[in-house]
């Protein structure tokens, strides 16, 4: 019987209204993040300058590399980049070839968004915008299938279904938490994502659809590529574009109606090796390596040198990392933060921001019900068979991808987007099995109607719970990100008072903050002539955070313009152990010992800092005088 349009219309309505709130949602976040991703013209942001190296007829960035790095024995040493990481030439996570920049991020992005942008409207479009509008595209696309699903196997789920749809994709795909920073990496990341929810909407046309099946194949494959391109970590979950032909294979060898696999296996490769050869050549030109895509020759904040990026031995503390590791919870809204980082695998990079999929957003382990619930798809819809088929693809994509991610050596919150999103409509499956009305086969078989109810009970809680989980940790990370950039504001204005007072609320928020505040107070307090305040703070922190290399520094600094030499050494030794790569804390280190007359020690000092940072004229100046006093001292 077909259904009225108004009444379809009005089957759809939660759905709508849970997905606007929830674009509304994402673009408040995106507002919000303004102070702290926008500090440079949208012109001069990568992606707008690779656009720029297109338009002057070459494949490196429109922005000159700095000329010390040809000059370089080996530019790729971490002590001979970093002085240029920093303003005004702000190379951090940029790629240097041969006298040239590079965005080693995938084309993509520039080529589908940001080329076209400049070409209608003659300006550069913000990267963050550009993380804004692809997050959307992708989330939309994730909710039609949603929906899709619903409307055809489980339709006696009731209207609200489709708001509870809207509502987990929006918040079990990690999207809250990942536009809280839109910036260089999420525009790469949120474009595969948008990419690989078309893909396999694709997919499911090709499962569920008719003549059209080979096209909806191709559509898929090329949307599949640019992903590749966007994100090359997801290489490894295009093997779902050959699911379709082999099921048309398998019913040929079967002997059951098949459809033409030959035209299925053609349609899934052609289009991805189409841009798999564009990326080779793109690739060729800028690294003379069609499979390098600027990862060997990228200009990191830490130093990889001779680091292993992808070992299995990374497996186990990443998954602990990305599926186990519980939040931390505190008296004061939004009550979350991040776990506690658990002791790493030797040669792990850095854990940035980072939360467990499993322990605080439970509604994904409705994935695990999926089996269950595909076999209870209703006869007169074509029974299990199509949505058993259609459910192996993100199935499939999860395990591959999040396995590759899994293998990386560093880990952060940002790369869930890469497979969450599979996940969750995983767990959309799972929801909408458990939630029908009229239990299937495999639901009869339970002994009692109260353990069906207990279930959806048990489904919906968790449903709300990750929702719940989803926005907090987002506004956590996002107010922090706010408070600590309105603090340093103030403090480096001097407002040091009100500047402690935002400090404050931050760490109530982030505890692991502390020592960074105390920095920031004690250092704005030193640059105002009131050493001996600073220092209090400065000593503080190092006591909460004996990692942070710049309070050692800047406490080493502070007790040398006390007079306090000894303390001073103390400090500026430890500052050069945390990090061996700081000429200054070198050179502080060399005139405290100089002072204190350890003439040999200070000299060795300011060689090393010469070395780290040749720019350092009083270094070297410093390091001339002490070397003649040795010479007259007949050393």
């Amino acid at each position: 019987m077909r259904v009225p349009a108004a009444s379809r219309l009005r089957t759809y309505l939660p759905a709508a209204a849970a997905g606007i709130l929830a674009v509304a949602g994402f673009a408040a976040l995106h507002a919000a993040s303004r102070p702290y991703v926008s500090a440079h013209p949208a012109s001069d942001e990568p992606y707008n300058l690779v656009v720029e190296g297109f338009r002057s007829g070459h494949v490196w960035l429109a922005k000159e590399a700095p000329g010390a790095l040809a000059a370089a024995a080996n530019p790729y040493d971490f002590a001979t980049y970093r002085p240029y990481l920093k303003a005004p030439w702000g190379l951090i996570d940029l790629s240097y070839y041969r006298g040239h920049l590079y965005a080693y991020f995938g084309v993509t992005p520039a080529v589908i968004l940001f080329w076209p942008y400049r070409i209608l409207t003659g300006s550069a479009l913000r990267q963050s915008t550009a993380v804004l509008l692809f997050s959307v595209a992708g989330y939309g696309v994730a909710v039609a299938l949603g929906l899709a699903a619903w409307r055809r196997y489980y339709p006696g789920v009731g209207a609200w279904a489709g708001a509870a749809i809207a509502l987990l994709l929006a918040s079990a795909t990690t999207l809250p938490v990942f536009l809280v920073r839109p910036g260089l990496y999420e525009v790469s990341i949120s474009c595969a994502f948008s990419l690989v929810m078309l893909s396999l909407a694709g997919l499911w046309a090709a499962w569920h659809g008719g003549k059209g099946r080979v096209a909806a194949i191709a559509a898929a494959s090329l949307a599949y590529g640019l992903a590749v391109g966007a994100r090359p970590s997801l290489l490894f979950g295009a093997v779902i574009l050959l699911f379709p032909a082999a099921a048309s294979l398998w019913g040929r060898i079967r002997g059951r109606a098949a459809g033409p696999w030959v035209r299925e296996l053609l349609a899934a490769l052609l289009p991805i090796s189409a841009v798999g050869a564009g990326l080779a050549a793109y690739n060729d030109l800028r690294f003379d390596d069609p499979f390098q895509f600027g990862h060997d020759f990228q200009l990191s904040g830490n130093s990889v040198a001779g680091a292993k990026s992808f070992d299995p031995r990374f497996i186990w503390d990443n998954f602990r990392i990305y599926f186990l590791e519980p939040l931390r919870w505190h008296g004061g809204f939004p009550y979350v933060w991040e776990p506690v980082c658990p002791p790493l695998a030797r040669g792990h990079l850095p854990v940035e921001f980072f939360f467990g999929l499993l322990t605080n957003l439970p509604i994904l382990l409705a994935a695990a019900l999926v089996p269950w619930v595909c076999s209870g798809a209703l006869p007169e819809r074509g029974g299990g068979g199509p949505l058993n088929r259609g459910a192996l693809v993100p199935a499939v994509l999860f395990v591959l991808v999040a396995a590759t991610i899994c293998c990386y050596a560093g880990a952060t919150s940002r790369y869930l987007l890469d497979f969450a999103p599979a996940l969750a409509l995983l767990a959309v499956l799972g929801f909408l099995g458990v939630m029908r009305s009229d239990p299937g086969p495999a639901q009869a078989r339970l002994p009692l109607a109260a353990l069906r109810r207990v279930g959806r009970w048990a489904v919906l809680a968790a449903l709300v719970y990750s929702v719940a989980i989803g926005w907090l940790l987002a506004l956590a990370l996002s107010s922090f990100y706010r408070g600590a950039e309105q603090g340093l504001s103030l403090v480096n204005s001097g407002r040091i008072e009100e500047g402690a007072r935002v400090y404050e609320g931050v760490c109530r928020i982030n505890p692991d903050f502390r020592g960074q505040a105390e920095l920031g107070i004690g250092s704005a307090l030193v640059a105002r002539g009131r050493a001996a305040e600073g220092t209090a703070y400065l000593e503080s922190a190092v006591r909460d955070d004996p990692h942070l290399e710049a309070a050692e520094f800047n406490l080493g600094r502070s007790l040398m313009t006390l007079g306090r030499y000894g303390e001073s050494a103390a400090a500026l030794g430890r500052a050069v152990e945390l990090d061996p790569y700081d000429g200054e804390a070198e050179a502080d280190l060399g005139v405290v010992l100089a002072r204190l007359g350890r003439l040999d020690q200070a000299i060795g000092h300011l060689k090393a800092a010469v070395r780290l940072d040749p720019a350092l004229g009083q270094a070297r100046s410093n390091l001339e005088t002490l070397e003649a006093i040795a010479r007259s001292r007949g050393r």
